[in-house]
């Protein structure tokens, strides 16, 4: 016989990442003229209003060092613990560290 299951609030996906993706201010289209190049580093901020090239929430405020750049997308090495991570995102998700 199985359990019965709970109508409680779900715990899944859309809870857990609610506090990281929040829409509070406008915003422009300044990120799309900053100019990235390798070697630089670029801050993980993800943006609810895109949804492509969607970063995990794991990666919300980490650092990464910028290893190839592309017309939309932008390729990091993110580190996560003891490992190294190759995080590909757009340009919506990121922005430059220390500015």
């Amino acid at each position: 016989m199985a359990t019965k299951k709970s109508h409680g609030r779900s715990h899944g996906f859309k809870h857990k990442s609610r506090s990281v993706m929040k829409k509070d201010s406008p915003r422009g289209v300044s990120f799309l003229l900053r100019e990235y190049h390798e070697g630089q580093q670029a801050l993980v901020i993800i943006d609810p209003r895109q949804h492509k090239g969607l970063p995990h929430r794991r990666y919300h405020g980490k650092v990464g060092v910028v290893t190839k750049v592309g017309r939309r997308a932008i390729t990091l090495d993110v580190k996560l613990g003891d490992k190294s991570k190759t995080l590909i995102t757009r340009l919506d998700h990121i922005k430059p560290f220390g500015v």
